[in-house]
């Protein structure tokens, strides 16, 4: 059967409902008390994200090694058509319009490419994953996909799709050298990269490097980010208080720059609870990673909990200035649905996995 229901495991799903349930309090305060439209739309896309999750977790992991390179041609179709009748939207082309929604295929391209490689590398030795010749295959079905989410543009994703997938060639067992020398690489093609950045791009780089050569244009988002995140000092300043997002100083404060519009209105105490519980998860689902025995499984889960740590990582990174600002949602917490739908469908595999396993180890004890 393709469909099998069962139990859910009930403390990691708290956690990701604590996690929302707090996006929701933050989403109210931002919207100056009021429900509608952010705190109401985001309850009812995480309604539809639980819905997601229940039908990733209840379907068995079987289907996706089998079907992997299906869904992945079928999502990489649909980045190719993004590029010639994709919506456009603040200069960017990366949604397929549905009518009654819009879809970003590279968010869902995201799990299938964690999927294909964990087909992949899971028939492979890890002698045979050493070999250069074994990682061509690997190598072409992640440039592929991420050289059309460049074309959107979309950088925050490229990274992602890059971090992941070198996450999956570490765990993997390749050698340590061969990451150091894609490194060299990368930065002797510096000067020919940079050339080819669209100006937006470039801008961000070099506010990241110094956001004050510019405080009103390009540096305007990191520093209203790093002035929102100080002022809340240790307890904040108090729900509806933080004058950066009420005052709507603070730009994108309810989708990629939520993690500020929380440190100023929580302070230090509300980031910390927050980061708190996304380590609780990260542990969780990296201790289904190590107890699981399918190679297969393990790479799996290893993949979309890699890439749960880099969206994290990414965005709250860059909202205190330590990365270039980039498009990365923070996980279950910024207002938005197709990220919220895909990572719900990434922890519903997780979940599928640790219940697989322990079926498994409960069937044999039995026996």
């Amino acid at each position: 059967m393709f469909f099998n229901l069962k139990p859910l495991p009930s403390f990691p799903l708290l956690i990701i409902m604590a996690i929302s349930c707090f996006s929701l309090i933050i989403l109210y305060s931002i919207g100056g008390g009021h429900f509608y439209p952010w705190c109401f739309n985001q309850l009812c896309r995480l309604a539809v994200g639980v819905i997601v999750l229940l039908a990733a977790y209840n379907i068995k992991l079987d289907i996706w090694k089998k079907y992997g390179y299906t869904f992945y041609l079928f999502c990489f179709i649909m980045l190719g058509a993004v590029a010639i009748v994709g919506k456009v939207s603040m200069g960017a082309q990366r949604w397929l319009n549905f009518g009654f929604f819009n879809f970003q295929p590279s968010e869902l391209m995201r799990i299938f490419l964690v999927i294909v490689l964990a087909k992949y590398f899971s028939t492979h030795s890890v002698d045979e994953n050493r070999k250069t010749k074994t990682l061509l295959v690997p190598i072409v079905l992640t440039l592929a996909p991420l050289g059309l989410v460049l074309l959107q543009p979309d950088l925050g994703t490229a990274l992602l799709l890059f971090f992941v997938f070198c996450s999956i060639l570490f765990v993997c067992g390749v050698q340590i050298w061969k990451f150091i020398a894609v490194l060299i690489s990368i930065a002797i093609s510096a000067p020919i990269l940079w050339n080819n950045l669209h100006e937006y791009q470039r801008q961000r780089i070099l506010m990241f490097i110094s956001p004050e050569m510019d405080p009103n244009g390009a540096g305007y988002h990191i520093i209203q980010s790093q002035i929102a995140l100080g002022s809340g000092g240790f307890w904040g300043k108090g729900l509806m208080q933080g004058s950066q997002s009420q005052l709507n100083f603070l730009p994108e404060k309810q989708t990629d720059f939520v993690f500020a519009a929380l440190g100023e209105e929580m302070g230090f105490v509300g980031c910390i609870i927050l980061l708190a519980f996304y380590g609780i998860l990260l542990t969780y689902n990296l201790r289904v990673a190590m107890r699981v025995r399918s190679k297969f499984d393990q790479i799996l889960v290893f993949g979309l909990n890699a890439m749960l740590f880099f969206y994290i990582f990414i965005n709250v990174s860059m909202v205190c200035g330590l990365l270039p600002v980039v498009g990365i949602p923070l996980p279950f917490f910024s207002y938005g649905g197709s990220a919220l739908s895909v990572l719900m469908f990434c922890q519903g595999i997780i979940f599928a996995a640790d219940y697989e396993q322990r079926s498994k180890t409960s069937f044999k004890n039995r026996s």
